[in-house]
């Protein structure tokens, strides 16, 4: 199994946001590749690996435009077990100990063979 690690820095209108996130990779019996992180509950996929990690990143730029957009991007990642300091303005994801105590699809992921990390920076341009 491997963990890919995913970077990115979002800019909203007057603050900057670092986001790190672990990024697991895999493909099914089909042929079909999967790019999942737990501390987003957040996939993609494709026919190879770089295409699921390319549709992962379009689902994270969706989900924190959406969730900007709706001023709710903290209350989502509060709800996904992060730590949200506001005065700070800092984010921390949850561990993998919380992420496979809380996630059954995480743990289900956690356990498949052939599951990769893959370390991957992204820049969010302001939305």
């Amino acid at each position: 199994m491997g963990l890919n690690k995913f970077s990115a820095k979002y800019r909203d209108k007057s603050t900057e946001h670092n986001v790190n996130v672990g990024v697991f990779t895999w493909n099914d019996d089909k042929g079909i590749y999967y790019a999942y992180s737990p501390a987003l509950d957040l996939s993609g996929y494709g026919k190879n690996k770089t295409e699921a990690i390319k549709s992962f990143e379009t689902a994270f730029f969706e989900f924190v435009k959406y969730t900007s957009n709706k001023n709710t991007l903290f209350e989502e990642l509060e709800h996904l077990g992060w730590t949200i300091n506001r005065k700070k303005k800092k984010m921390i994801a949850p561990s993998m100990t919380e992420l496979l105590e809380e996630n059954e699809t995480f743990r289900d992921v956690f356990d498949k063979p052939g599951v990769e990390l893959v370390n991957k920076k992204v820049e969010l341009a302001a939305v």
